[in-house]
Parts: structure tokens; C-alpha cells; sequence
């Protein structure tokens, strides 16, 4: 398995049990084009919208950012409880809540301050809410395995491969009794590309995962990365460079992005993995920077949203 340089931050997710995850994720967009607009009330009712619907699904980041947003609207209580949740249902780590940039003008608050006091008490309560804490503590273990062969290149030439299929391996087994956990994704990720000994990897993942899709409890967005990567080595063996797929703001585009293959289609591909047209990814400070052939008309963007 050839060695990739991958920053990675592990924020450990909860065992996925609920639905309605890309319809939570919908209305994080809509939060976001809100918050762009500076209409932090309707922001921030998309975010609890989001949390409503399924609290699994926005991430640590994404509390804080509603968090910061319920501040700025003098709704310190909401803010509180939002910060409450960013540990009790994605385990947001006491330094990440301490240094996250948009809070750092109420860290002086008493609802800010209560929480980090309280901090040990909302980490216990997110293991007490575990369904699984036996399978949880496995697929752990596994990610400190899969970390640990990768702290150095003699360790990593001598024993990744090995490794990588143990753990896998144990993946599935665990995905087939418990469920797919976005954790896992760390350890899916290192058996990425088509090769003869992945196709027992993707012949169990892929249809189980694409079924998940289909239930709304992995979101439709998954293989975005895995295409791209696909897609970029087929070109790489070609030596041609026939653009990506949905986007330029993936891992998978491990070697940059400079152009999008069907530019005229590629708001329709987007749409059919749950991505807002592109242009979202610019909007509202970089649209100068939109690729060349890349036709979009603002107006619609919140009606593309709501209607993704």
C-alpha cells in the first residue's frame, strides 16, 4: 500500500444508529448559505434543524459554528447547549473548544466557562450513551494500530501492509455485526484504488455501503474521495489529465485539481452524490476563481439547496 502524507484530525463519531443523515446534512448547507448572508437567525435554525433531525451528523465543528452564531445573537443559552453537544454527541476535545477561533470572543462567558468546567461530566455522558462500547473500544484500537505503523517510514515499510489487512478485515466483521461507524473511514481509506487483492475489500463495502446510501444513514457524498482517487490514477497510468469528477476540495485530488472533466454536467453529477453546485464551494468570497466553462446563475443557489 503506497504511503500517503494525510493530515488527519480523528474526532470519534458514535456508532451510527440513526437515519435522515443527508437530510440533516441538507439543512448544514442551507445553515451555511444563511450564515454567509449574515442572517445568523436563520443560520442557526438550520443548525438545530440539523442537530433535530439527527445529532450524529454535524460535526464538532459545525456545533461550535452554531454555537459562535447563537452568541452573536445574545442567545447564551442556546449556546450553551450547543457547546453541551458538540462533547456529548461528537466528543469535541477540550483544546479544540478552548482554541476554536470564532468563540475566542466569549471564552469569558460563564456559559463557556461552565462547560469546559463540566467537560468531564458531558465525555462521560457520550460513552454512557454508547450502544456498542465493546465494538467502539475495537475499532479504537484498530485506528491506534493503524496511526502507530505510520509514526515513522521504517515501521511503516515493514509493517503497513500486513497491518492495513488485519484491520480491514476486522472492519468488516465488526461493520457486519454492529454497522458501518464513520470512524472506520480512516481504515477504508488505506485499501482506496482497484487492485486484485482490494476486491474482497470492495466486493463487502461497496454494496453494503451504497445500500446504507439508499437508507439515508451514510451520507450520499461517501465515495466522492474513493472516485476521485480512482479517477486520478487511471489518469496517471494513462498520462493523460482528464479532470475530476464533483470537485477540487477532496483528498482525493492528491496531486491538485485544475480542471473538471463535462464542466457543462457537473453540477448534475454533484447533485446525484448530494454536493451543492460548485459554485457553493466558492461563494460568496472566491467566485473569481470559479473554473473557466463553469456557468452558474447565483440566483438559484438557495433553491438548489433546498431542493438537493
Amino acid at each position: 500500500m503506497k504511503k500517503q502524507l494525510i493530515i488527519l484530525i480523528l474526532l470519534v463519531f458514535n456508532f451510527l444508529s440513526a437515519q435522515n443523515v443527508f437530510k440533516s446534512q441538507k439543512q448544514i448547507y442551507l445553515a451555511e448559505y444563511y450564515a454567509h448572508q449574515n442572517n445568523n437567525k436563520k443560520a442557526l435554525a438550520n443548525y438545530l434543524e440539523a442537530i433535530k433531525i439527527n445529532p450524529k451528523t454535524p460535526s464538532s465543528y459545525e456545533y461550535l459554528t452554531a454555537a459562535t452564531i447563537a452568541f452573536k445573537l445574545n442567545n447564551n443559552k442556546t449556546a450553551k447547549e450547543l457547546l453541551s453537544q458538540s462533547v456529548s454527541n461528537q466528543l469535541a476535545p477540550i483544546d479544540y473548544i478552548k482554541k476554536f477561533k470564532s468563540l475566542q470572543p466569549y471564552k469569558n462567558y460563564e456559559e463557556f466557562k461552565d462547560i469546559l468546567a463540566q467537560y468531564d461530566d458531558l465525555e462521560n455522558q457520550y460513552f454512557r450513551t454508547l450502544k456498542n462500547p465493546k465494538a467502539y473500544m475495537e475499532i479504537q484500537n484498530l485506528i491506534a494500530r493503524d496511526q502507530l505503523v505510520r509514526e515513522n517510514d521504517e515501521l511503516f515499510n515493514k509493517l503497513a501492509k500486513k497491518t492495513d489487512s488485519t484491520n480491514i478485515t476486522q472492519l468488516i466483521e465488526l461493520t457486519k455485526k454492529y454497522g458501518w461507524e464513520k470512524r472506520g473511514w480512516i481504515l477504508l481509506w488505506h485499501h482506496r484504488g482497484i487492485s486484485d487483492d482490494q476486491k474482497f475489500v470492495w466486493d463487502f463495502f461497496k454494496p453494503y455501503l451504497e445500500n446504507e446510501i439508499k437508507k439515508d444513514n451514510v451520507n450520499k457524498d461517501f465515495f466522492v474521495d474513493f472516485e476521485e482517487f480512482d479517477n486520478l490514477s487511471n489518469d496517471f497510468d494513462k498520462r493523460i489529465d482528464s479532470g475530476s469528477i464533483y470537485t477540487c476540495n477532496t483528498i482525493g485530488n492528491i496531486n491538485g485539481c485544475s480542471h473538471f472533466k463535462d464542466i457543462k454536467n457537473l453540477d448534475k453529477r454533484r447533485k446525484s452524490v448530494g454536493l451543492p453546485p460548485l459554485y457553493f464551494e466558492y461563494f460568496p468570497n472566491n467566485i473569481s476563481q470559479l473554473p473557466e466553462g463553469y456557468e452558474y446563475n447565483p440566483n438559484n443557489l438557495l433553491k438548489d439547496l433546498e431542493n438537493l
